[in-house]
């Protein structure tokens, strides 16, 4: 079984009128592997736990497979829940950490351990059955973890940020095989996440929010190429965009003593004056030693070193400019450089609102 999860008006307040979550509407898809993400605090775990059931939720409602969720029961929601720090009990051993949901349940002691068998074959936790958690890795955990919340054949999975305790060569271990397993099991699947590398390589869709609001929902295409304004730009991308004001002036953005060439696609009329931020990703920034047409010039401020490319930063005045470059031929700091940018790559955000009024490659 899995299941759609749809939320109208989601609120979840608090005694002292803080909205931890404020107004939220979003469907999510049967058999969908989501991601909420956001900075810590924006309202994503309380999303997750108010799904859950963990959380009461204060105005709004809540749908699991077509039937009203809002005020039922944790337990009577089809759902299933991997906290961040995985919450095992220290003095179980692996099969009954995963078999301790049955027992709840009441399903007998044999087909308890049938269960957990089968389950722990799944998740390559076999020939650990009899081992306490202290004497598991941080991937093991995480694994048994997983293996006690699909044990019982949820609707739904949900996870707390599921990798957070890991190290970082195990997170990407173990984001391969968190996919993996999704993909198997098939089942409506919500995580919680701050690392957007990991909600843009896992999700099917992700949902941004900020201050308990959703800012975009999108799949991780159309929130790294078209994001809705400068919140998702900045937050999105594995180095910080370029963002900078501009004026509209005959057609073009008049900025950092250049002209840079609006993209082609816009939504808005863009009239002469028009207070504007422009951006574009570091990945899609030119450099040249020479100055060219609608370039901006300024001095290499550092240079560093990532591996395979080189992340290289340019002064302009009070501006900072970076560009993600290859190994050949770098220049050097203090140099006198030139950075160009794409139209095509190009975002225009109207000034005051920082919502998406130009541009985004599809």
């Amino acid at each position: 079984m899995t299941a759609t999860i749809v939320m109208e008006g989601l609120v979840k307040q608090y005694p002292n009128g803080v909205r931890g979550v404020d107004g939220v509407d979003l469907s999510i898809a049967e058999g969908e592997f989501f991601a909420l993400l956001g900075p810590s605090g924006c309202g994503k775990t309380t999303l997750l736990r108010s799904i859950a059931g963990l959380e009461s939720i204060t105005e709004g409602t809540l749908h699991i497979g077509g039937v009203d969720m809002t005020g039922a029961e944790p337990g009577q929601r089809g759902v299933a829940m991997v906290f961040q720090d995985y919450a095992l009990f220290p003095h179980m051993n692996v099969s009954d950490n995963i078999a301790y949901p049955l027992r709840v349940r009441g399903v007998a002691k044999a087909r308890r351990r049938r269960a957990a068998a089968d389950t722990a074959s799944r998740l390559s936790l076999a020939e650990l059955l009899e081992r306490k958690p202290g004497q598991l890795s941080g991937g093991q955990q995480q694994r048994v973890a997983l293996a006690r919340a699909i044990t019982t054949k949820p609707d739904v999975l949900l996870l707390d940020e599921p990798l957070s305790n890991l190290d970082a060569r195990l997170r990407l271990e173990a984001r391969t095989f968190l996919k993996d397993l999704q993909r198997s099991l098939g089942v409506t699947s919500v995580f919680v996440t701050h690392d957007q590398a990991e909600a843009l390589a896992l999700a099917d869709r992700i949902a941004v929010m900020r201050d308990g609001r959703i800012q975009q929902v999108g799949t991780p295409r159309e929130i790294f190429h078209r994001p809705a304004n400068e919140f998702v730009a900045s937050f999105i991308g594995s180095h910080p965009m370029n963002l900078n004001r501009g004026v509209i002036r005959e057609g073009t953005i008049e900025s950092m003593e250049t002209r840079i060439p609006l993209p082609e696609s816009t939504t808005h009329e863009l009239p002469d004056g028009m207070r504007v931020t422009w951006g574009v990703r570091p990945e899609y920034v030119e450099w040249s030693a020479d100055a060219t047409a609608h370039a901006v010039g300024g001095q290499v401020h550092a240079v560093e070193n990532l591996g395979a490319q080189n992340l290289l930063t340019m002064r302009s005045g009070e501006s900072r400019l970076q560009a993600v470059v290859g190994e050949d031929a770098l220049p050097e700091r203090g140099r006198r450089c030139w950075f160009t940018f794409p139209r095509s790559r190009t975002l225009v955000f109207e000034a005051d609102s920082g919502e998406l009024i130009a541009g985004g490659h599809r």
